[in-house]
C-alpha cells in the first residue's frame, strides 16, 4: 500500500511540474501576427531590403504603415 501510494504521489508531482512548465511556457510566447499584418509586413520587408535597408527612404512610411496595420 506505502509502494501504490509513494507511486501516485511521485507521478502527481511529476504531473503538476509538467502542467507548471507548460503553463509558463504558453503564457511566455507571443500571440501570432494578425493576417492583415502579415499581408502588409512581409512585402514592406522586401520592398525596403530592395530600396537599401536601414538608410531606405522608404522605411519611415513602412514603419507608419506597419504600426497602423498592426497594432
Amino acid at each position: 500500500m506505502r509502494k501504490l501510494f509513494a507511486t501516485a504521489a511521485i507521478a502527481g508531482t511529476l504531473t503538476a511540474g509538467v502542467v507548471v512548465a507548460g503553463v509558463g511556457t504558453a503564457g511566455a510566447t507571443p500571440p501570432p501576427a494578425s493576417p492583415q499584418c502579415s499581408l502588409v509586413s512581409y512585402p514592406l520587408v522586401i520592398l525596403i531590403e530592395a530600396t537599401g535597408g536601414a538608410s531606405s527612404p522608404l522605411l519611415p512610411l513602412a514603419n507608419s504603415i506597419q504600426a497602423a496595420v498592426c497594432q
